[in-house]
């Protein structure tokens, strides 16, 4: 998915301006909130904060009120020349709009070199076989993260599935994979296991002068595996983000 190309005009959204009714933006009851719907609830945050309603800011941003909604909406991803164009305008932490931390208010002192630059990584629904050459009929979204978390060209994020991993992982966490092969003890880690995706802690011991690599996982319903045969480490988690119900 192509995060910088603009998307054609798609119908027209009336041009109300009322702050209190802004078109689209109704909050959305799923409980399934994707990076770019995140992204856009916080620059709806931001623009309401200011108090700008959105025929305003697109007029300053030098974009249609249109692709302003749907980037509110969550419907299109923003690139991250626009997202540093709406910190400046809107004077918030670009830390901030892009990951939720922090304060919204940008320090007026922190110059432009030391803001926080980004990367978008895909997100995989799971980790094919012949990884790291995978399709995009496999990326689910893309994710933009810290440029210094995704220093590998191959970083990619899994969403968590089941509960092995509780509590320090939960259903529907973003983790960020760096691909290594042979990763530390104790490091979290993804692993295929007879084709199947699986995140646990990686422990090694050694057992007659042989080294053993066992996946553990936190919730101890579930039993440890004994790296062997076909198993194959992908990689090891180096950030979460954390998904909070609504």
């Amino acid at each position: 998915m192509d995060n910088t190309n603009s998307y054609p005009f798609e119908g027209y959204l009336s041009e109300d301006t009322n702050m209190s009714s802004d078109a689209g933006e109704s909050e959305n009851s799923s409980s399934e909130f994707g990076a770019d719907k995140l992204v856009g609830q916080r620059i709806r945050q931001a623009r309401r904060a200011r108090e700008l309603n959105q025929e305003q800011l697109s007029v300053r941003l030098g974009i249609h009120r249109n692709s302003l909604v749907r980037y509110e909406r969550g419907e299109r991803g923003i690139d991250v020349e626009l997202l540093l164009k709406i910190a400046r305008d809107l004077k918030i932490s670009l830390h901030w709009l892009v990951t939720g931390e922090g304060n919204m208010d940008a320090l007026p002192d922190v110059p432009e070199s030391e803001r926080l630059p980004v990367r978008w990584i895909p997100v995989l629904g799971e980790v094919p076989a012949g990884f790291p050459r995978y399709t995009e009929e496999l990326v689910l979204e893309h994710l933009p993260v810290p440029a210094a978390t995704a220093r590998h060209p191959q970083t990619f994020a899994l969403i968590v599935h089941g509960d092995s991993m509780e509590p320090r992982l939960s259903e529907g966490d973003r983790v960020i994979v760096c691909p290594d092969p042979a990763p530390a003890n104790r490091a979290i880690v993804v692993a295929l296991i007879d084709g199947e995706t699986t995140i646990k802690e990686l422990k090694i011991t050694n057992r007659a002068d042989k080294q053993i690599h066992i996946l553990s996982p936190a919730n101890p319903d579930y039993s440890p595996h004994i790296l062997a045969g076909d198993d194959r480490i992908i990689g090891r988690i180096v950030a979460v983000q954390k998904i909070l119900d609504p």
